[in-house]
């Protein structure tokens, strides 16, 4: 019995299948016939090992080739940079370092000059020589849970967390504590369009027909009063400098909005946790009813959810979407590109500036030669 890639000496057969094999001689390439198998004997081809030596060769070149060129490897002040990982992230547009790759930074860095925390997490693509950049990374172990650790930074956690990286950020070592500040994207309007349908129908329910068109306004004035709201709390709360002799005041920062700063990239906590803006709504919504006639505080809370999910949508977009030049996102984007990379103190609008404008928080996008292609 033949059994495939075996030939035992009880099968006396002569197998006469001739193979065709390549075999090259000086610069001319000829076809010759082998006998693969005499009565059981195994006939080892030289060339045919040369040939596989050679692909195999190939291959390992070819290998080594395509990883160089997976690279992106620019110059700058002595220091080798690979910024492959970088270039969908950057914010003046990946078609903008499209054509630097292999050259030096030096002439073009200075003549944009870039803040603090853009060279920062510049230096996480370093291949040689991040003294500076370790000694502020090191301050934790990134191997393990931060949400325990970051409180220990104290004075030096505001530099620490307005300094951007690159990376995966794993807060606590509950798998299920941990999923629940996982969020992607499409779970805001599976979460919050529900509720935002209840409280319509609701106040529909309770108000009657002359009272409808207050109904309308007042879902309008909920969206308005949302813009309000976002502003105040992404600069009273969100941008609250905790002190640093509070570890529970620098643990609650960063799990409110400091690690989104820390890691802007991370597309998985880009908008609210469901369970945190619950417990927000909750009491949004017991000051609403103590203001208001219940049928307006219904309306009112349904354009304020309208609102938030406009928003929280809209910030998901501006880090992960690439908006056309001269468009209201295109705005939107470059702005709180800004405001993530050289003005933390500033630029709070995340749906729009009306209140940067009243406020005086507002920030100046520099003119640019040619729009910037995301």
């Amino acid at each position: 019995m033949c059994v495939t890639g075996v030939l035992t000496l009880s099968n006396l057969c002569e197998l006469k299948n001739t193979v065709n094999i390549i075999s090259h001689d000086h610069n001319s390439v000829k076809l010759r016939n082998i006998n693969s198998f005499q009565s059981g004997d195994d006939v080892i081809d030289d060339d045919a090992i040369a040939k596989s030596s050679q692909d195999e060769r190939r291959r390992f070149i070819s290998d080594d080739e395509t990883e160089k060129e997976d690279k992106f490897i620019v110059k700058y002040k002595g220091r080798i940079y690979d910024i492959r990982a970088f270039l969908n992230n950057h914010p003046g547009g990946r078609k903008t370092l499209s054509s630097y790759k292999e050259k030096n930074l030096d002439r073009v860095l200075k003549e944009y000059p870039h803040s603090d925390a853009a060279l920062h997490l510049f230096n996480e693509y370093a291949l040689d020589n991040k003294i500076k950049y370790d000694e502020v990374e090191s301050l934790i172990d990134w191997n393990t849970p931060l949400l325990s650790q970051v409180g220990e930074l104290s004075d030096r956690y505001w530099q620490w967390v307005n300094l951007p990286v690159n990376r995966p950020i794993r807060l606590f070592r509950s798998d299920i504590l941990e999923f629940l500040t996982i969020t992607p994207w499409y779970l805001i309007p599976i979460v919050w369009i529900p509720i935002c349908a209840y409280f319509l129908y609701t106040g529909f329910s309770l108000s009657i027909t002359r009272q409808f068109p207050k109904g309308l306004l007042a879902f309008a004035g909920g969206v308005l009063l949302w813009t309000f709201e976002e502003y105040l709390l992404h600069r009273k709360l969100f941008h609250f400098r905790p002190p640093g002799n509070s570890k529970i005041l620098i643990t609650l920062h960063f799990l409110l909005h400091g690690l989104h700063h820390k890691a802007p990239f991370d597309g998985q906590r880009l908008v609210f946790p469901p369970v945190a803006g619950v417990i927000i709504a909750v009491g949004i919504w017991n000051l609403y009813i103590s203001i208001f006639p219940d049928f307006i505080a219904n309306f009112i809370s349904a354009g304020t959810v309208a609102g938030y999910l406009c928003y929280d949508l809209t910030h998901y977009y501006l880090h992960y979407g690439k908006p056309n030049a001269k468009t209201y996102f295109y705005d939107l984007k470059r702005y709180h590109n800004y405001h993530h990379f050289s003005h933390h103190d500033k630029g709070f609008g995340i749906s729009n500036k009306i209140w940067d404008y009243v406020f005086n928080t507002s920030i100046r996008l520099q003119q640019l030669a040619k729009p910037i292609e995301w």
